[in-house]
């Protein structure tokens, strides 16, 4: 199998295929359809409510009413479970907590439930990495000028796989890094707010600007 790299990998990594690090299912695209969805009920995701850094984000959710629960159940979400995204940007991936906990997710996901837990932040990682990005590009195929991705191609992604403790130590550096965009992520989004706020009072001569006049 070919290894995502262009360089050999190291002595004591090994490249595997998707298919045997996890189970993939589909979304239950035929009991989730717009026609389907409500303003409450089960909180079912969608590709828009995944965040560039792996993360969930709980913004426009739409809902399956409860009385389609008997109907959906094997499709609800478990905390380490991974969404990925089958169309429009295929790949792009997000880690599902405790928060999502019975949650759906929409037939333009596929869900990825792995055989060792402890590799979710890995593969997390591994599949948000731009190594996988040029995978799913070339992978990908297009109907109506919309990339996306089956099942059965997933099921083939190549995971470059490194010893244990390369593995963890990997996961920890990465780690590290995407809290610390979500930091500074955050300082944007509050400086952004403070200007908002401060620009209609300066610009109108509302408030001062706290520079003192020269004599």
């Amino acid at each position: 199998m070919t290894h995502l790299s262009e360089r050999p990998l190291p002595s004591g990594w090994t490249t595997v295929e998707l298919g045997e690090l996890c189970d993939v299912q589909s979304g239950p695209g035929h009991l989730t359809s717009p026609a389907s969805r409500g303003a409450s009920g089960i909180p079912l995701l969608r590709p828009m409510n995944i965040g560039y850094r792996g993360q969930i984000v709980p913004t426009d959710l739409t809902f399956i009413p409860q009385e389609a629960a008997a109907k959906i159940a094997p499709y609800r979400l478990s905390p380490g479970d991974i969404v990925c995204a089958r169309t429009g940007d295929p790949g792009r991936s997000a880690l599902i907590t405790a928060a999502e906990e019975g949650w759906l997710f929409s037939g333009n996901l596929l869900r990825l439930r792995l055989h060792d837990p402890g590799r979710q932040r890995y593969l997390l990682h591994f599949l948000g990495s731009p190594l996988a990005r040029k995978w799913f590009e070339a992978s990908s195929s297009r109907s109506v000028g919309i990339p996306s991705v089956t099942v059965a191609t997933l099921l083939r992604f190549p995971v470059n796989i490194p010893p244990p403790e390369e593995e963890a130590g990997i996961s920890a550096v990465l780690e590290g890094l995407a809290e610390k965009i979500a930091v500074h992520e955050e300082i944007a989004r509050v400086t952004t707010d403070l200007r908002n706020l401060l620009s209609p009072l300066l610009l109108t001569g509302a408030m001062p600007a706290g520079r003192e006049e020269r004599s």
